[in-house]
């Protein structure tokens, strides 16, 4: 029996951009690899829109470089603060390996895995493609201000207000 080998156009073309604006999404996974340069890792969440009734499943993702000032925006998106030593701080959880190992087998575990929160979603372009970025994560650990004084939330991370 013959048959042809079939593709949707949106699986060869992606989906189109969602509109700008914010929207409740879920932690899914992680993806970490080396950044190019090799200085650093990009973690690379994968996050899905949820409670949207045209957008839900769409998936978002992001950097969040192990360089970058995100990590604060990013955990307490999920409501969640910054693991501490009183001197560094991180992500909570943790990425299971040695640190000298392939940053794209290290499996995370932690609490942030599996958790919604909120972001605002803007659109970039990027050589005259459009994609989704975040713009913003909004952050849901009550009294932020005076629990923890000293961070910032950025309220435009594409350009590092």
């Amino acid at each position: 029996m013959a048959f042809s080998m079939k593709v949707s156009n949106a699986t060869i073309e992606g989906l189109d951009v969602i509109p700008p604006g914010p929207y409740e999404i879920k932690l899914v996974s992680f993806a970490p690899k080396l950044s190019k340069k090799g200085d650093s890792v990009n973690f690379n969440p994968c996050m899905v829109v949820v409670g949207h009734p045209e957008f839900a499943g769409r998936k978002i993702f992001d950097t969040l470089n192990s360089n970058g000032y995100q990590f604060a925006d990013f955990s307490h998106c999920f409501g969640l603060p910054l693991d501490t030593d009183g001197k560094d701080s991180w992500l909570p959880g943790s990425f299971d390996g040695e640190p000298s190992a392939d940053p794209k087998t290290l499996p995370y575990k932690g609490p942030l895995v599996g958790r919604t929160g909120k972001i605002i979603v803007a659109v970039d372009n990027y050589n005259g493609k459009d994609s989704n970025k975040v713009e913003r994560y909004i952050c849901a650990v009550a009294d932020c201000a005076s629990k923890f004084p000293k961070i910032r939330h950025s309220v435009d991370l594409l350009k590092k207000n």
